[in-house]
C-alpha cells in the first residue's frame, strides 16, 4: 500500500521473505523461502518477478542492497567467511573482505547504500542458561 494510502497492490506472487527495497526506489529485492535459494526482484509496483543472485541463501538474511549491487555473505570459502559483491553492472561476483575462520550468524547483515559500510553478526558462543527463580510470586 502506498504510504500516502490507496489500493493495495501485491508485489510478489509466490511468497518473500527479507525485503529490502533498492535505493532508487525502483525494485524489492528478497529471498522466497528457504526451500528456493536466491534473490529475487520485482517492481515496486508489481510485476514480473526475476531471479538476480541464486548463489545467496537469501532466506537467512545474510545479504544487502546497494546502489550498485548485493552484498552478502559467503559463509564458506577457501579461507573461511568473506563478504562479496554482486555488480547490478557487470553481473559478477567479487570477494571484498575476507573474515576468515570465524561463526557468521545468518541473520544481522546491512549495507549502506553507497557501499562504503558493512555490519554483520558474528556467533561467539550460542546456548542459554536455565535459571530458577525463587519465590517467584
Amino acid at each position: 500500500m502506498p504510504a500516502t494510502g490507496g489500493e493495495l497492490v501485491q508485489v510478489t506472487k509466490q511468497g518473500g521473505h527479507w525485503a529490502f527495497e533498492a535505493p532508487d526506489g525502483k525494485y524489492v529485492y528478497y529471498a522466497k523461502g528457504a526451500s528456493i535459494p536466491g534473490i529475487w526482484r520485482v517492481p515496486v509496483g508489481g510485476g514480473e518477478e526475476v531471479p538476480v543472485l541464486d548463489k545467496v541463501a537469501g532466506f537467512w538474511g545474510n545479504w544487502g542492497v546497494a546502489h550498485d549491487g548485493i552484498y552478502f555473505i559467503e559463509p564458506e570459502t577457501k579461507n573461511g567467511a568473506a563478504i562479496e559483491f554482486f555488480s547490478f553492472a557487470t553481473h559478477k561476483t567479487t570477494e571484498v573482505a575476507s573474515l576468515g575462520r570465524v561463526a557468521v550468524s545468518g541473520v544481522g547483515f546491512a549495507v549502506s547504500p553507497d557501499g562504503r559500510w558493512a555490519l554483520y553478526t558474528l556467533t561467539e558462543h550460542e546456548g542459554s542458561d536455565i535459571m530458577l527463580v525463587e519465590n517467584f510470586r
